[in-house]
């Protein structure tokens, strides 16, 4: 339940070496990349002047990034193509990863395959093409069927006049009726087809473009038909069949062969689309690497725990080609601020997603995931405590999480299903109800009062923590200023201790506020408005930084009014888990006032079922969004800072096939 610790990673190489280097340490997915001219110029970078380092140390100076960038689109196109006709599914295995190769000689190597493929999909292609078109001749000359006997031929080729078998809408066929006599050509209606016209027309060769003229306002579509091809209608048609039947055989002829290359290819299309995601993948890393004349440099957080297997990985694949350099991670002062990765138990995890939402935790910074998984489940569970509707979603929660390895809302539903639960079982409720069970702690509706009081109680707890954790996390980064005397400090932690005392006495115990408290409560904000200038004057050796300008103070001021304000504001704002534990037994008891009014039976079971899914769904929602809202804005803004870098190492986004 902490930020793992990093260190450093570098290695450097000659430049043949990059990408197989690359592909290890993605392999291994655990180094997180950072600049390698950041890192070689931080101030915490130090080279041994070793006689294995003298070349690297000759080349450190001259660094520039690794810009170069391979156009990978013809890849891709083969690729793809391939697994269309091979019907495979794009799947990448580590296998092919792990071994030594020469991505440009295996990609010379696949498209050789890429063309003898590609060579008879396009005669697929063509065939199918050809089929179509003859298709097409035999639906168009079935309208000539009432001329069996016709010489397609001798129609075609006629020295003076063009045929044409054109498709024309009845109505504009009605048109055409009533120009006859302006149309220099002979129409003949041949079929009719629904709403359609088929007609024949015959026009002088030299006056086809005055025809096309009046033709072109009746929007027609031309027939085609075949032009070079012997006989009479019926010849012709069946003559057309048959050419189907033999381009069908050699198609099948084609996809057989398209089926054994799949067999023998099929293990190379895989090997090449997960080369191919692997080289694209180490293109968009290479800006991170810094090369010279002959070597590269390349440098990454790794995870403490991580180190020794990637070394040994490295050592093994390289032997002494490599110079591997293994460092602190120091963040103070380097330039370079480590990743953070959490590390949290299964309990815990799912709740991470919900953090980051807010802000990655720093790397110096205390996790919150735990507090914050621990919290937030009690908050749900206390505003939506049902035995019944706790158990649903946390049913359908374990259903997503092991059916569909969902682990972080599935997780986390799992979870807060379970808090509402056991609520349930403190206040007596199952599916709304209250009769079914007697509550083990305490009956909402009929504790109004100590529900709300209580909640403010532990909304109290919830707030000190919050002081209690930001000034843990404040000792971690050395920050006297936040953790003793912010406002979310030891000194604004004094200041609400001693304002909740006052109001105690003030509105509970009806005694009068000491004098004393009433001044110690100003000093305490006078210390947190002169903060800044008391916290440098305790600071050894920085009296130059002691300058504290008007604005500063009238900044600070602002400040101090906020954190007395929301002091005020936080607090009453738990009122809420009280409130809706109440809304949860109204609502209910809402739908069951609508079914005790329904004569029928049937239709007053509906209307429980009915009002149990809204509740179930929608005030669970309200009540989500409520929990979290309390966390961010009541507790997160008193110790979480946010403000880390995630720790995303370099690794195929892919599901990878071992």
């Amino acid at each position: 339940m902490s930020v793992e610790r990093m260190k450093i990673m570098g290695i450097i190489g000659k430049k043949m070496f990059l990408d197989k280097t690359l592909r290890l340490v993605v392999l291994n997915k655990s180094m997180h990349l950072i600049n390698a001219l950041a890192r070689v110029n931080s101030t915490d970078f130090f080279l041994a002047p070793t006689e294995r380092n003298i070349a690297a140390l000759e080349e450190e100076a001259f660094l520039k990034p690794c810009s170069q960038k391979r156009d990978f689109n013809k890849d891709e196109e083969m690729v793809r193509l391939l697994q269309n006709l091979f019907n495979i599914k794009p799947e990448i295995k580590k296998e092919y990863l792990k071994q030594d190769y020469d991505y440009q000689q295996f990609m010379r190597q696949f498209e050789d395959i890429y063309q003898k493929v590609k060579h008879t999909a396009d005669e697929i292609t063509e065939k199918e093409r050809l089929i179509a078109n003859k298709k097409e001749y035999i639906n168009n000359l079935k309208y000539l069927s009432a001329f069996p006997d016709l010489n397609m031929n001798r129609l075609i080729s006629m020295q003076y006049l063009s045929f044409k078998l054109i498709r024309i809408s009845r109505d504009n066929y009605d048109k055409l009726k009533k120009n006859y006599e302006n149309i220099p050509a002979v129409i003949l209606k041949i079929a009719v087809e629904g709403k359609q016209i088929i007609v024949a027309s015959f026009v002088p060769q030299t006056l086809e473009e005055t025809v096309e003229k009046i033709f072109s306002s009746l929007n027609y579509t031309t027939l085609a038909v075949p032009e070079k091809i012997e006989g009479n209608v019926a010849e012709i048609i069946e003559q057309l069949s048959q050419n189907i039947e033999e381009d069908l055989l050699e198609i099948e002829n084609r996809k057989k062969s398209l089926e054994n290359f799949r067999e023998k290819y099929g293990k190379e299309l895989q090997k090449g689309y997960s080369r191919l995601e692997m080289e694209k993948l180490i293109e968009e890393i290479k800006p991170e690497i810094a090369v010279g004349d002959n070597l590269f440099f390349l440098f990454g957080f790794v995870p403490t725990g991580d180190i020794t297997q990637l070394k040994n990985e490295l050592e093994q694949h390289f032997s002494d080609q490599l110079i591997i350099l293994v460092d602190e991670a120091k963040q103070p002062g380097s330039g370079i601020t480590p990743p953070t990765k959490l590390k949290n138990m299964r309990l815990f995890s799912p709740f991470e997603s919900l953090v980051k939402m807010y802000g990655t935790p720093d790397y110096q910074e205390k996790d919150p995931t735990a507090f914050f998984a621990i919290t937030y489940m009690i908050l749900f569970g206390a505003m939506f405590g049902d035995v019944g509707q706790g158990l649903v979603l946390f049913i359908i929660g374990i259903f997503l999480e092991f059916t569909f390895k969902k682990g972080g809302m599935a997780g986390i539903l799992s979870r807060i299903g379970f808090s509402s639960a056991i609520f349930g079982l403190f206040y007596g409720s199952v599916f709304g109800s209250e009769e079914i069970i007697s509550p083990l702690v305490i009956n909402p509706m009929a504790n109004i009062n100590n529900m709300l009081i209580i909640s403010v109680i532990f909304g109290i707890i919830l707030m000190l923590s919050g002081y209690i954790f930001n000034m843990i996390n404040s000792s971690y980064e050395k920050n006297i200023e936040e953790g003793l005397l912010g406002r979310n400090g030891l000194v604004g932690l004094s200041f609400y201790l001693l304002l909740l005392f006052s109001a105690y006495q003030a509105f509970v115990a009806h005694q009068e506020v000491k004098t004393a408290y009433v001044f110690t409560l100003l000093a305490l904000l006078v210390l947190m408005l002169f903060k800044v200038p008391i916290s440098r004057k305790m600071l050894p050796g920085d009296n130059s930084s002691l300058i504290f300008s008007i604005n500063d103070y009238i900044e600070e001021g602002f400040g101090v009014l906020e954190t007395l304000l929301s002091m005020l504001s936080n607090t009453i704002s738990f009122l809420r888990v009280g409130a809706f534990a109440l809304n949860h037994v109204g609502l209910y008891i809402a739908f069951l006032t609508l079914s005790e009014m329904i004569k029928s039976s049937m239709g007053s079971w509906a209307i429980l079922i009915l009002g149990n899914i809204i509740i179930l769904t929608l005030e669970a929602l309200i009540v989500f969004i409520q929990a979290l809202r309390l966390e961010y804005y009541e507790l997160f803004t008193k110790y979480y800072r946010g403000t880390g870098i995630e720790y995303t190492p370099a690794k195929m986004n892919h599901n990878i096939n071992l």
